[in-house]
């Protein structure tokens, strides 16, 4: 078997490869006898059948997941176990996260009845706040003295989360002994209003703060609740840096709900109190900022009145916004010219650049610098080779690793392990479990482990791993084929494009089946259960759970049905569809210019929602990728992007493109000019 295995690797038979060799020693009926029995361990364990799930442990003797096992069992019976038997466990699985869960239930429990000796033994950083101050509390008790202990305090304590009533000790110290100052609580309370908990800011100026402090909390609290009427009627003067803070705060308080009011009102309190002039740039452009955000063409006007030294990175892009969604190109103009460093070097900045030189006239400029931006593969990339009327690059090079990567990988026994939970089902534990593995690996480990990743059909996992190596050109890997009757035969029935439906799963789950978003959306495509469900009625599917549109066949028909629907919403306009599914149709709708057309690459670039936008730029770039991984002649992105029209215009609007456009070849690549243009 291990000649075979050698040879297989010689040839690039990795496929073969790796199955063969992790689990040459162990032949498959002993192997499915192995995850029977695991499984019925677990069921004893969770119907406390003691003495079953012992039997079936030992039978289990050289079983990678036989720690697992352990770990059940252990974890609730961590009282009647000796201290020598976990630590043991600990040591013996440090290959698993489980080592590091049981450790934090055991450092709990030593708490609890006292073993303070064994707790400072077994105590490690880490991230469980309870723990931290249990710790922290401990050495203060006794050392008394929180001085080698401030920066940790601090730490711990500039947080916009509630901390554990045991943290209360620390701090109480840290305050007695003068290193939790005034000025420490009052950056927690800058945290906590910037993070909208106006209550619990109280609740720590009643617990720190003396009564004239406390005063200033609270009118901050009432600007916050009721921006307008307390601007309006502000009874104290602006002469110090926190009435100065309260009322920028109520300013961009009421800018969220109406940038023009928010304006009125500063530049009516700027005229009263000098103090705040010197924030002047600072929130005007934040005003224009959030303008632009709604739209507001008075965004443009408020942005040329800002100084260019008070344009930050963010304001700076914010400012571009404004400027191509009303074609400003002078303001453009400005803003480019006042790049900074990094931003000189991002090609995003490099594109917007060619964008409005070559609407102000200088032509040989902008194609120069079309042409550095489209010599890679991204959303921007192909944007400019559009321009140019050029083919795309695609840059495929496949991930190069020799036997000896991939057997140090598939020996480590967290790989093994995690094989083994995602072989069973476990996928929640098998990902845990990879993380833990692959997460102090070096470039070299994590190709290997991308390669093995998709070996096993496990394409988020190879994704994820892949990206983190920085290898990003392997096209195999990151933009798999999985699926592909399934997607097709949907796409067909749905008369949709199969290359777009995949650059939507690309973006939605990244290929992992189990995808829950923490807003309830599930599978491969997302959906939303109520979403799901409607869809479903609509299609007479029976879905009658949340597990049922989980799976992979039917989220995949209900998805690409409730595609169609978008698309046929809007006309036909898939840039239009591709928005509405990420953020829903009425918000693009209300995003659409008011009358008259935009050119697609800035309506894209001023949706307001940041996931929105960055979600529009992946799909239609990961559509273009699947043109090509799909072997069909690649659609330019100006094709799928045409204008974007006012919605009385029912989203009729031709493509800016070539006529006819130029075929693309599948796989290319262009010189890369040295360096851009002054």
């Amino acid at each position: 078997m291990h000649n075979l295995c050698a040879a297989r690797a010689l040839t690039g038979f990795l496929a073969l490869l790796v199955y063969a060799c992790t689990w040459a020693d162990t032949p498959d009926g002993d192997l499915d006898r192995q995850r029977h029995d695991y499984l019925a361990a677990l069921q004893a364990i969770n119907a406390d059948d003691v003495q079953r799930f012992e039997s079936l442990y030992r039978k289990l003797d050289g079983y990678v997941l036989q720690g697992y096992l352990r770990y059940e069992f252990l974890k609730d019976r961590l009282a009647s176990s000796s201290d020598e038997d976990i630590h043991r466990f600990i040591e013996r699985n440090d290959f698993a996260p489980i080592s590091a869960q049981l450790r934090t239930r055991w450092l709990n429990e030593l708490a609890t009845r006292g073993a303070w000796d064994t707790f400072m033994h077994e105590y490690r950083a880490n991230d469980d706040p309870a723990l931290q101050c249990l710790y922290l509390n401990r050495v203060i008790n006794t050392s008394g003295n929180t001085k080698e202990l401030s920066a940790k305090i601090e730490k711990l304590w500039l947080t916009e989360q509630r901390l554990p009533s045991v943290c209360n000790a620390v701090f109480g110290a840290a305050r007695e002994q003068g290193y939790l100052t005034d000025e420490l609580v009052w950056k927690r309370i800058e945290l906590l209003m910037a993070h909208h908990q106006p209550s619990f800011a109280g609740e720590l100026a009643k617990q720190y703060l003396d009564t004239e402090q406390r005063t200033w909390v609270r009118r901050w609290q009432e600007m916050h609740r009721k921006p307008a009427e307390e601007l309006r009627k502000l009874g104290y003067p602006v002469d110090n840096a926190r009435a100065s803070m309260i009322v920028k705060h109520g300013i961009m308080r009421l800018a969220y709900r109406n940038p023009q009011a928010a304006m009125a009102q500063w530049e009516s309190l700027r005229g009263r109190y000098p103090l705040l002039a010197k924030d002047n740039g600072e929130v005007v452009g934040t005003l224009a900022m959030l303008a632009t955000q709604r739209h507001s063409p008075m965004a443009v006007q408020w942005f040329a009145a800002v100084p260019d030294n008070a344009l930050d990175s963010d304001l700076r892009v914010w400012a571009l916004r404004a400027a191509v969604r009303e074609s400003d190109w002078a303001l453009a103009k400005r803003v480019v010219a006042n790049l900074g460093k990094d931003e000189q070097t991002d090609r995003f900045w490099w594109y917007w650049t060619a964008r409005i030189m070559e609407e102000t006239g200088q032509t040989a400029k902008a194609r120069y610098l079309y042409a550095l931006v489209a010599a890679d593969r991204n959303y921007y990339s192909f944007l400019a080779a559009d321009r140019l009327q050029i083919g795309y690059v695609m840059q495929h090079q496949a991930v190069k690793v020799n036997r000896q990567d991939v057997e140090a990988v598939l020996k480590r026994p967290g790989m093994q392990a995690a094989r083994e939970l995602y072989a069973i089902g476990d996928v929640t534990s098998a990902r845990a479990q990879w993380e833990w593995t692959t997460a102090g690996m070096n470039k070299q480990e994590l190709e290997a482990a991308a390669l093995v990743a998709g070996d096993w059909g496990w394409h988020d996992r190879a994704i994820v791993s892949l990206k983190r190596s920085g290898h990003f050109n392997d096209l195999d890997l990151r933009f798999p084929l999985v699926y592909r009757d399934i997607v097709e035969n949907n796409a067909a029935e749905h008369d949709l494009d199969p290359s777009w439906v995949y650059g939507v799963i690309r973006q939605e789950s990244g290929f992992a089946v189990d995808a829950r978003s923490t807003a309830g959306a599930l599978g491969l495509m997302q959906l939303m259960p109520r979403v799901g469900r409607s869809t479903a009625r609509r299609l007479k599917l029976d879905v009658s759970s949340s597990d049922a549109i989980l799976e992979v066949e039917n989220n995949l028909r209900l998805g690409t049905a409730f595609l169609q629907n978008l698309l046929k919403r809007h006309n036909g306009n898939q840039l239009l569809a591709t928005a509405a599914y990420n953020a829903g149709p009425s918000r693009v709708k209300s995003w659409r210019p008011r009358d008259g057309s935009l050119a697609a690459d800035a309506w894209v670039e001023t949706i307001p929602y940041e996931e929105t936008r960055d979600y529009v730029k992946n799909v239609m770039a990961y559509t273009t990728v699947y043109d090509h991984r799909l072997d069909r002649v690649v659609t330019r992105l100006c094709a799928r992007m045409p204008p974007v029209t006012a919605p009385s215009a029912n989203d009729v609007s031709k493509p800016e493109c070539p006529q006819p456009p130029p075929a693309i070849p599948a796989n290319n690549s262009a010189r890369t000019p040295e360096k851009p243009p002054s």
